[in-house]
């Protein structure tokens, strides 16, 4: 008879709901597999391929319009809520599973839920609250005074977040980086679970041309290098310089507006886009001159791993996550965050398609033997299996 597993989540769109959709999937075969989430979260799966128990959170919703001015006050009483909410739900997954698998949260990166459980859990971290210990790369705000208002709201959140993690009775990450980073933080332990691509979804397509431009794929969000990516391109010579597409699921507001003026300054020329479907964003990989992921410190990574297994050439910045993933000149491309660095890889690309068609192979061969569906979920059975 199969064990149960109760999944928690409360993630928004992007690379993390992929992963847990993934994870859940793979897992269903071994186990009888329970999803429970808050209002807010995204659906993990939206053509109900499994059913979600989702409990009330009517303060899921950040403050808007003239309710931001009390932000400092109503996000804690937010955050308390959520409090409530999950000890609703840790008291479901203890009557009714046999582990737990907690993923992050909105709210705050590691859910309470974890402090109520009486059933064995393993807590996910895709990563832990990066606005309270990467304050030089990661700002909730841009102004000093909404900073010291916002203070209580960030005592409680790292507070909430310690516990949470102190009371999981293990932990999975998806990067040696994180590894490193939640020993650091946390004083904790914890095993590497690399989440794969679906390689027969994201495959290379003879059929599809090359297009001129470069692709950069992440939230409009400063730390995620859109900026740079820009830069890089700035220092291509303009005879030879491809446009920049960007494609993104949320924004910091105003930031789409500044990096048109930067793209436009520099003669830059400038495509986002919002909201794509994973047939768009594939076909965007397959046509792409390169893939440029300039993000800072970043946990993990979908991205390259996505371009890779589409035989696209990949440039990254050589920290966080990435290095995992990309060995410099095999598989892609590191620099080390400067434009200039940036540029000559790039440049490099441009001027060496066919000697770099070498290097995709191996990206691609990388990502269907280590990277695949397969292999991250079989890595995340033999954590929930020693719980």
């Amino acid at each position: 008879m199969n064990r149960t597993v109760a999944v928690f989540h409360m993630l928004p769109s992007g690379g993390g709901i992929r992963v847990a959709r993934q994870f859940a999937s793979g897992l269903s075969g071994r186990y009888d597999v329970q999803i429970h989430r808050p209002d807010g979260g995204v659906p993990l799966f939206g053509n109900r391929k499994m059913n979600e128990t989702v409990y009330p959170y009517p303060l899921w919703k950040r403050p808007a319009g003239a309710m931001k001015a009390f932000a400092p006050v109503s996000l804690v009483v937010r955050l308390l809520s959520f409090k409530k909410v999950c000890r609703s739900i840790a008291d479901s997954i203890n009557d009714s599973a046999d582990i737990a698998l907690i993923h992050n949260a909105m709210p705050v990166a590691a859910s309470p839920v974890l402090n109520y459980l009486k059933v064995p859990s393993l807590y996910f971290c895709y990563e832990y609250p990066r606005h309270i210990y990467e304050k030089q790369t990661v700002r909730r705000t841009t102004s000093r005074l909404a900073d010291i208002a916002l203070k209580p709201l960030e005592f409680l959140e790292k507070k909430i977040d310690a516990e949470s993690t102190r009371s999981a009775h293990r932990i999975a990450t998806l990067s040696t980086y994180m590894q490193g980073r939640i020993k650091s933080i946390y004083g904790r332990n914890s095993d590497v679970v690399p989440a794969g691509v679906d390689t027969g979804f994201f495959s290379p397509d003879p059929g599809v041309n090359r297009d001129d431009f470069v692709l950069s794929v992440g939230a409009l969000w400063p730390f995620k290098g859109h900026e740079t990516a820009i830069r890089i391109l700035s220092l291509i010579p303009e005879k030879t310089r491809p446009s920049l597409r960007i494609t993104a699921d949320r924004e910091f507001p105003g930031y789409s507006e500044y990096l048109r003026r930067l793209a436009n300054e520099l003669s830059v020329r400038l495509i986002i886009t919002r909201g794509i479907s994973n047939t768009e964003l594939r076909y965007l990989y397959r046509s792409a001159q390169a893939v440029l992921c300039c993000q800072k410190l970043e946990p993990y990574g979908l991205v390259p791993l996505e371009a890779m297994a589409c035989n696209t050439p990949v440039i990254a910045r050589a920290e966080g996550g990435f290095i995992d993933n990309i060995i410099h000149g095999e598989t892609g491309f590191l620099f080390d965050g400067t434009a200039e660095s940036g540029a000559e890889m790039l440049a490099e690309v441009l001027d060496s398609s066919n000697s770099c068609s070498v290097m995709t192979q191996q990206a691609r061969e990388f990502v269907t033997q280590k990277r695949n569906l397969q292999s991250g979920t079989q890595l995340l059975f033999n954590a929930l299996e020693l719980l």
